[in-house]
């Protein structure tokens, strides 16, 4: 059988996106009010309104963070922590990952279609600011664990992790697979016994692992003295270790099929244009006819 793949369904299949249990109301409430903001698209308001935003809530937190970060590793004299060692964010990494993101940005002007601007600024928001917020807690992170979880324990935390992701994009992917295709094995097996496995690994994190915080907490009040710092330090462990997983979920359930679908409307445009009942000025917009006038055609 031949393998199937997430971005090789045909435009019939992939309306099929649409009924995903998972994330079809996220996409369909996402998309109706992105849809509303557009309205307000190309006025001088609109501009402005945008680069406020931006540097408020995009720019602004990843510096703080990136600003704290510096600040705190120069002035770790009263922190119960061991002293960092190493400064994993600093200043010019953070003006690395603007001029990353900004060029994104760019790169992004190339798809200018009417029907695509949607998808096009939600990626902006959803995945790369994320991404990089994302990133920077983690290095901020780091800088001030480091020292107590020492290299070792920084290699298991993240092999833990990424075991945990692959665990978790494979499972998105299946059911994805299953969704714009029906139910079906594709050549290499895909309940394999690694797959089984690594479910059965998570199936036990996922069970047992509330308990485990629940003992330790019974711990930290009965002998405060005895397992207090320590406690603390699992218990930011357990939470950065959880807001990552939190993100991963987030973008693979949710974020990931709302993307794949404007990906598909960009791959079949004419079949999603007729589709959704709309006239080729609507779908493309007047900018976009104006350097491609051979799509008036197919009014």
């Amino acid at each position: 059988m031949i393998k199937k793949s997430l971005f090789k369904a045909s435009f019939e299949e992939s309306l099929n996106l649409q009924d995903d249990p998972i994330s079809g109301e996220f996409s369909n409430k996402n998309l109706a009010s992105a849809q509303e903001k557009e309205k307000y698209r190309g006025t001088p308001k609109s501009y402005v309104w945008l680069t406020v935003l931006t540097i408020v809530f995009i720019i602004g937190p990843n510096w703080l963070i990136t600003a704290l970060t510096n600040y705190l590793y120069h002035h770790s004299e009263d922190s119960p922590l061991l002293p960092p060692i190493h400064n994993f964010l600093p200043n010019w990494l953070f003006i690395i990952f603007l001029l990353v993101w900004l060029l994104l940005i760019l790169f992004g002007k190339r798809f200018s279609q009417q029907f695509i601007l949607i998808y096009r600024g939600q990626f902006h928001l959803f995945v790369t600011f994320l991404i990089w917020l994302i990133v920077e807690m983690n290095l901020f992170l780091l800088t001030f664990l480091y020292s107590t979880m020492k290299a070792t324990g920084t290699i298991l935390f993240f092999v833990l992790f990424g075991l945990m992701c692959y665990i978790i994009v494979r499972s998105r992917r299946t059911s994805l697979l299953s969704l714009l295709y029906g139910k079906q094995e594709d050549a290499q097996g895909e309940q394999d016994w690694l797959g089984r496995l690594f479910h059965k690994v998570a199936a036990f994190i996922f069970k047992y692992g509330l308990g485990v915080i629940v003992v330790l907490l019974i711990f930290r009040l009965i002998f405060p003295q005895m397992v207090g710092f320590r406690l603390d330090i699992l218990g930011v462990l357990l939470i950065w270790f959880v807001g990552d997983l939190l993100f991963v979920m987030l973008e693979i359930f949710l974020i990931f099929p709302f993307m794949l679908q404007g990906y598909y409307k960009w791959k079949y445009p004419e079949e999603y244009r007729q589709w959704e009942g709309k006239t080729v000025e609507e779908w493309y917009g007047k900018k976009y006819l104006k350097k491609h006038k051979e799509l008036l055609e197919n009014e």
